[in-house]
């Protein structure tokens, strides 16, 4: 009986320690497959962030595609000289939402369709503001040019009426120019007798009373008229002595002295100069000449001798 005991005890420990065995083994697979279990999970989960993150990367690459876009009709509408501030502000909007991508609860296909929609609808109304611009600015460059025109021809206009008006007012200078006539020479000896002899003698000369007609001209303007008279001796010297009346005046950057000067109010009509001229001193004898000078130049001549 106690053999039989101890068969029985023996055979008891034998299935104890294979139950433990098993129970052991089962554990152990347990553990695996949960660890396998798990890597893979990881692993999966792993896959999911890295094509999550190419995904974000790749719409990123969109949206900054979508930006120069943006950017480009920015700067066209600035060089067109219109309003770029909400431009500018959808810009840095877009920089804004395109850091959203990588926190998108959504599908990111969608959140980047949901903000690719909005910017195509603006860069569509913007492409007709820039269309509408550029009209504008293709109007004031033709107005611009046929401005220019406009002011090319003017201004060939006023050159010519400059011409023309300083040609008018050359001949009306020319037409105002006075005339002398009828230069003629009266004697007045020393005993102060006037004497009308184409020739007389210069011992008996005291004075010369000098005439001349002034020209009717209806163009000359009306005002004091002040007459130069040169008296040219034989050698060509003019007379002149500042005491008795004489002095000098300009004519073409050159002084001229003169032997007498006569003013008179003009009025247009013909008027008859006459003045006294006095050389005191003895006269030459030979052909003089009698030069009548007014508003710079030379208005008429004459000639007397003396014996």
């Amino acid at each position: 009986m106690s053999s039989t005991t101890e068969k029985d005890n023996s055979s008891g420990k034998k299935f104890l320690l294979l139950g433990i065995v098993i129970v052991l083994l089962l554990i152990n697979a347990i553990q695996f497959y949960l660890q396998t279990k798990s890597k893979q999970e990881i692993q999966e989960k792993i896959v999911v962030i890295e094509n999550k993150d190419a995904e974000i990367k790749v719409y990123g690459y969109k949206l900054d595609s979508i930006g120069n876009e943006l950017q480009t009709r920015y700067d066209e509408i600035a060089k067109l000289g219109g309003d770029t501030a909400s431009m500018g502000e959808l810009i840095r909007k877009l920089k804004i939402e395109k850091r959203s991508l990588a926190s998108a609860k959504m599908n990111i296909e969608s959140k980047y369709n949901s903000i690719k929609s909005k910017y195509d609808e603006v860069m569509n109304n913007k492409d007709g503001e820039i269309s509408t611009l550029r009209e504008e600015r293709d109007s004031l460059f033709r107005e611009n040019n046929t401005l220019k025109r406009a002011q090319v021809s003017l201004n060939d206009s006023v050159v010519e009426l400059k011409v023309k008006r300083d040609e008018l007012s050359k001949q009306v200078a020319l037409a105002s120019v006075l005339k002398a006539a009828n230069v003629k020479i009266i004697y007045i000896s020393t005993k102060d007798k006037e004497v009308t002899d184409l020739e007389y003698k210069a011992k008996k000369l005291s004075k010369l009373k000098i005439m001349f007609d002034v020209i009717e001209n209806k163009v000359a303007k009306i005002e004091t008229k002040t007459f130069y008279i040169r008296v040219i001796e034989p050698d060509g010297a003019a007379l002149y002595n500042t005491s008795n009346g004489g002095g000098s005046f300009q004519l073409e950057g050159k002084e001229v002295f003169f032997s007498q000067k006569q003013e008179i109010l003009y009025d247009q009509t013909q008027k008859t100069v006459t003045c006294i001229y006095n050389k005191g001193a003895a006269y030459k004898p030979g052909k003089h000449q009698l030069e009548v000078y007014c508003e710079g130049g030379i208005i008429g001549r004459g000639t007397f001798t003396l014996l």
